[in-house]
C-alpha cells in the first residue's frame, strides 16, 4: 500500500467495512433508521432479487429472497449455497426463515430477480429468474383478490381491520433489473385502500 499510496499524502481517506451482513433497514420516522441484520439463513450467499408482500395473510410483510452468484473468480469458487428463502415477518422488523417444506420456495440456481405477477385468472404468482437456467413460477395457494393499479398511481395507504396502516409506493423497477406487475393483493385482513395519483387526486376503495 505504501508503494502505491505514499504515506503523508494529503487528502487521503481510508475507509473500512465493518458490516458485511445482508440487512433490513427500518424507517423509524423523523429521519432515523435502524439497521437490522437478517437471519443467518439469509447470510450464506449473496442476495439479489427480493420481494416483500404479505404471503400468509397475517397483515405483516414477508420477504421472498433469490440469490447466489456463479460469476466469481475461479480461485474463490462460486457462491452457490443458497436455495432461495421465504422470511416470515412479525411486523416489528423481525423475520423468521421458513424451510423449503414450509414455504415451497426452492431456487437453487444462479438466482437474479424476484417479482410478483398477476395471472390470467387474477391469481398471485411469484416469478424468479436464474442466469442460464429456467424461469421459475410459484403460485400463492391462498385465494386472494388482486386489485390492479394504474400507471398514474404513485402510492397506496392500506388500512387493516386491526387498525394498522401500511403505505406502499409503486416503483418502476424494484428488484434485480426487473419490475413487478402493477397490483395490490387484498386479503381478509384489509378493510380499505386509498390510492394516490401523481396529479394529486386520490380514490377510496372499501372492503
Amino acid at each position: 500500500m505504501e508503494e502505491i499510496f505514499p504515506p503523508g499524502k494529503t487528502g487521503t481517506i481510508r475507509l473500512k467495512a465493518s458490516m458485511l451482513q445482508s440487512c433490513f433497514l427500518r424507517n423509524d420516522g423523523n429521519g432515523k433508521f435502524t439497521l437490522i441484520p437478517l437471519p443467518n439463513e439469509a447470510q450464506i450467499s449473496t442476495i439479489n432479487g427480493m420481494l416483500a408482500d404479505d404471503f400468509d395473510g397475517d397483515g405483516n410483510l414477508d420477504v421472498v429472497v433469490n440469490g447466489n452468484d456463479f460469476g466469481t473468480e475461479v480461485s474463490i469458487g462460486r457462491y452457490d449455497a443458497f436455495n432461495g428463502l421465504l422470511l416470515k415477518g412479525d411486523g416489528n422488523g423481525g423475520f423468521t426463515p421458513l424451510s423449503i417444506q414450509e414455504s415451497g420456495i426452492f431456487i437453487p440456481g444462479n438466482g437474479r430477480a424476484a417479482v410478483k405477477v398477476r395471472g390470467s385468472s387474477g391469481n398471485y404468482l411469484v416469478a424468479v429468474s436464474q442466469h442460464k437456467n429456467a424461469l421459475k413460477l410459484f403460485e400463492l395457494k391462498r385465494k386472494i383478490k388482486t386489485m390492479p393499479v394504474n400507471p398514474s398511481d404513485i402510492s397506496a395507504l392500506i388500512r387493516f381491520k386491526n387498525g394498522k396502516t401500511e403505505k406502499r409506493e409503486f416503483y418502476s423497477g424494484s428488484s434485480f433489473l426487473s419490475q413487478s406487475s402493477g397490483f395490490i393483493p387484498v386479503n381478509e385482513v384489509v378493510s380499505g385502500i386509498t390510492i394516490f395519483e401523481k396529479n394529486g387526486n386520490k380514490r377510496e376503495i372499501q372492503y
